[in-house]
């Protein structure tokens, strides 16, 4: 930094030696010369600060980004031109800064699942325990597999922009029951965020602590309470009443996640069976189910068969999975005749959503197992069920 403060010196014309002489005792210049020296010294004097000061102004601006060069270097930033100078007036006029706006933060893309709902219910736990491998062995559990399975698969399908409840986020027992009503809860939020839910308020609490006293029970049998109002063959009110208010959530599907396995019943030896099973419900196969004698739950009632379920878009729904999964993965592609087919489990013949009950493979076969037992794997196999979903919505539309 230069000092500004006045300072003395030594006149210039002066000997150092001889300090008495004056200054009209020095050799001078003419005064004409003299004159014009100055003149010429001022002038350049000027002309020097004025473009010091125009060029520190120019490359001060510059800096802020005003002429748009910010990508110029610290050198050529420092070496402005006589062209650079001369061009200021112009470039001042146009290059005034606009009004400007708040930054905002584009929106992420919408995934192709976005506005659409999975529950996702995993088979087992607690000490019901499922399958596994060896047989009867408490390695390569189902409930463990299954778990996995939800988590891998409730990621892949939030990556996509779908909304997603699981039954089960921990090794414990829940009932068929339970994950049951859980599921119509579910949906009685969904409908109620919607606007469309059809009960009165003091009706939708009735439903709630009926189907929250299910829970509580958390067993399977009907004398203790555990079926609550969906014990019996055919349809009560109460579930017909939840099952039609279902029918209208489109963009809802259900998935129970389930391990599979075949084991010789003398030698406990893995049977050859391999491949996915997707599983539905439909109201014909209910009703023959519900028609055999065996399968009336003693002191439960015995409705009229029921009519009404999607049947269709269950079949849709399954096939569409099916076909989907072993397109991407085909050393899944079942080696039974009928890999896609109905059944009467409980978690689909109570609820009114488009759902299935889809077997993941065998854990008693080496193929299936070496995937089911492989993170990576599964996640490939979570992509194609999440491709599986996309397609039958896309489907539907």
């Amino acid at each position: 930094m230069k000092n500004n403060q006045p300072h003395s010196r030594t006149y210039v014309g002066a000997s150092k030696a001889n300090t008495t002489q004056t200054y009209s005792q020095t050799t001078r210049p003419s005064r004409k010369k003299t004159k014009y020296a100055r003149l010429v010294l001022a002038y350049v004097i000027f002309i020097v600060c004025s473009v010091s000061a125009l060029g520190g102004g120019v490359y001060l601006l510059y800096r802020t980004g005003l002429f748009g060069n910010s990508s110029r270097s610290e050198g050529e930033a420092s070496s402005t031109g006589l062209s650079y100078i001369s061009s200021l007036a112009t470039t001042i006029a146009t290059s005034a800064p606009e009004a400007t706006t708040a930054e905002t933060t584009p929106p992420t893309p919408a995934g192709d699942l976005t506005g659409y709902t999975v529950i996702l219910d995993p088979g087992h736990g607690g000490w019901d325990r499922g399958t596994s491998y060896p047989y009867n062995s408490d390695k390569n559990e189902e409930p463990e597999i299954t778990i996995k399975i939800a988590e891998i698969l409730k990621s892949e399908l939030e990556s996509r922009g779908a909304k997603v409840y699981v039954t089960r986020t921990e090794d414990k027992y829940y009932s068929l029951y339970y994950r049951i009503a859980e599921t119509h809860l579910i949906c009685m939020d969904i409908a109620k965020e919607r606007g469309i839910l059809p009960f009165s308020a003091e009706h939708e609490q009735e439903l709630r602590t009926k189907l929250e006293n299910i829970k509580t029970v958390n067993d399977n049998s009907y004398d203790k309470g555990g079926m609550g109002f969906m014990g019996g063959t055919g349809v009560g009110e109460e579930l017909r009443e939840l099952f039609e208010m279902e029918y209208q959530l489109k963009d809802v599907v259900f998935m129970s996640i389930h391990i599979n396995a075949h084991y010789d019943d003398n030698t406990h030896e893995p049977v050859n069976h391999h491949g996915i099973e997707v599983t539905y419900v439909t109201d014909d196969a209910v009703n023959t189910y519900e028609g055999n004698p065996k399968n009336q739950t003693a002191g439960a009632p015995v409705r009229d068969p029921y009519h009404g379920r999607p049947n269709e878009n269950n079949l849709l729904y399954c096939q569409t999975l099916y076909d989907t999964i072993t397109a991407g993965m085909p050393e899944l592609k079942s080696n039974m005749d009928k890999p896609v087919y109905t059944a009467n489990w409980a978690v689909t013949r109570k609820i009114g959503l488009v759902g299935t009950l889809l077997e993941y493979g065998f854990i008693s076969h080496e193929t299936d197992r070496n995937i089911l037992t492989n993170d990576e794997s599964l996640k490939k196999v979570c992509g194609y069920v999440a491709d599986g979903i996309q397609e039958y919505f896309k489907q539907i539309q």
